[in-house]
């Protein structure tokens, strides 16, 4: 006999329903034994109850939205507050990059704690997966969410990855503590109680999921009959973002692949120029400065790369594994969709078969109560399926627009962090090109450019930028900007090279657009050197 785990409410719904049916097969009995002992007189042709009678008797209590409502409201009554404090990445390189230590604190008054504050509590990346993987394979009507990653396409030596980290798991965390079915889970109480590297599963996920050539073969079928709309609209559209932003990733590698050998090209362009000397000193500076500043913006270039991995990609990275991961939720539920299908079918088959043997002359006690035991066993697996598959159902639906919110919110702020950190360095390559108009303007004596008729009056060798407080010159909209805005625009990491004195010899220009190895990891986000 099959065991399954249901709720209290579960449990007394399915016991009044079993009483009603022990009452119900006591009267059959009676009638079936009666026949056998007097097998002269006429037997009362009363059938069991037809299968519309019998989900009558058997139904359980219906576990309606607004229940599911109310249930989830008084859950919320409990409030948890979890902020991350820090992130450590200590011992070997592929540990401090794919194991780094967490720090956070939390405050809570849910009953399942022993405790309302925890400070400094420190988790290794591998509990939070131990973590996670038992989560969602322990809770199959919600969606978990799925760990971001450990690192991001800055490299782990700078800042921008510290704060990215750091960002990434609050969000995961304020994702946790707003769902109260993983919040009344005394796992996630364990694991935030338990030391330092010492978090295993208190327990082994009681879960009916099935897993590897079943499952892969399962889901080449057509999913069975949804009624919800909802849910059976839901799975289509999650497959299609996630195949969509996995397009998306695949074409912005091979963007960034192209950009950084047109960046080698580039930088070998600008090369040809520092390194060859003109009878004129002020082409000779002029040229100099221009192949300074042709190198600069191809490495202006490769931190737009770098940058447009680590916002947009990564950003679409955590979309894409937890688009999967609900997908693979729904996929749990069509399982269970069909294991009840097959439940109901098997209880016709079995009601039929009780039918057979009490329209028999010759009846066999011993078949008839192992008929009717069979009878009682598949309906109350019938029963606990129902249960399950409404209460999964009535979740899911209120998950699904959880889901959909925090999709949106995502990936708006990817987008907005990547066209943000885009126009940054664009107008940071604007600068860089703009300090060649003085070099261009005094390459001859009628101030450059003489052929357009342009005049120039070198009062005190300087030329005013584009982008000041008063706003952009290349435009009629009034943009203000502060003064730290068009400090950071003007201001690059490539200052100390374009500033040299352009007229020394070419050893020196050479020594000048050498850049220091550690500082050119921490632009381009590569992490050892």
């Amino acid at each position: 006999m099959m065991k399954f785990k249901v709720d209290e409410n579960e449990q007394t719904i399915m016991s009044q329903s079993v009483f009603e049916r022990d009452s119900t097969d006591a009267a059959d009995d009676a009638v079936i034994r009666e026949s056998i002992n007097n097998p002269g007189t006429e037997r009362q042709q009363e059938p069991l109850p037809n299968r519309e009678e019998a989900d009558n008797i058997v139904e359980p209590e219906e576990v309606s939205y607004g229940k599911l409502m109310l249930q989830r409201k008084r859950a919320m009554k409990y409030k948890t507050v979890i902020k991350v404090t820090s992130l450590e990445r200590v011992g070997s390189v592929t540990n401090r990059r794919t194991n780094p230590t967490l720090i956070f604190y939390c405050s809570t008054n849910l009953p399942i704690f022993r405790k309302q504050h925890y400070k400094n509590v420190k988790k290794s990346y591998n509990e939070f997966k131990q973590l996670s993987k038992f989560l969602s394979t322990s809770l199959m009507e919600t969606f978990v969410p799925t760990l971001p990653l450990p690192y991001t396409s800055y490299g782990i030596n700078n800042n921008e990855d510290y704060d990215k980290v750091v960002f990434n798991y609050q969000e995961w965390f304020n994702r946790v503590i707003n769902d109260p079915i993983i919040m009344t889970c005394e796992e996630f109480a364990f694991f935030i109680e338990s030391d330092f590297n010492t978090y295993t599963p208190i327990s082994k996920p009681k879960s009916s999921k099935i897993t590897g050539l079943k499952r892969k073969t399962l889901k080449q079928l057509a999913p069975p009959y949804d009624a919800n709309i909802e849910l059976a609209e839901f799975r289509p559209m999650i497959k299609s973002i996630y195949l969509n932003l996995k397009n998306i990733q695949d074409k912005l590698v091979k963007t960034s692949k192209l950009k950084r050998a047109m960046v080698r090209e580039q930088n070998n362009y600008g090369d040809i120029f520092t390194n060859t000397d003109y009878d004129n000193g002020n082409e000779n500076s002029l040229y100099k400065r221009y192949g300074k500043v042709l190198i600069t913006v191809g490495d202006i270039e490769s931190i737009i790369s770098t940058m447009d991995l680590a916002t947009l990609y990564d950003g679409f990275e955590w979309i894409i594994n937890d688009a999967y991961s609900v997908k693979e939720t729904l996929t749990n539920r069509h399982f269970l969709m069909r294991d009840l299908i097959q439940a109901q079918q098997n209880s016709k088959q079995k009601q039929e078969n009780v039918k057979k043997l009490r329209s028999r002359r010759d009846l066999n006690p011993l078949k008839i109560d192992e008929s009717l035991k069979e009878f009682k066993e598949i309906i109350k697996y019938e029963e606990s399926l129902t249960l399950k598959l409404q209460r999964t159902t009535e979740n899911m639906i209120i998950e699904r627009n959880s889901w959909i919110n925090w999709y949106e919110k995502w990936l708006l702020n990817s987008i907005k962090e990547y066209t943000i950190r885009k126009i940054e360095y664009e107008r940071k390559k604007l600068a860089v090109l703009e300090r060649l108009r003085y070099d261009v303007r005094k390459a001859d004596n009628k101030g450059g450019l003489s052929r357009l008729g342009r005049l120039y009056d070198d009062k005190d060798g300087r030329i005013e930028s584009s982008q000041t407080v008063q706003g952009d010159s290349w435009t009629g909209e009034n943009r203000v900007h502060t003064v730290e805005e068009v400090d950071r625009f003007k201001t690059t990491e490539f200052d100390p090279v374009l500033d040299c004195n352009a007229g020394k010899d070419s050893t020196n220009v050479q020594k000048a657009n050498v850049i220091d190895e550690k500082v050119a990891a921490n632009f381009l986000g590569m992490s050892t050197f």
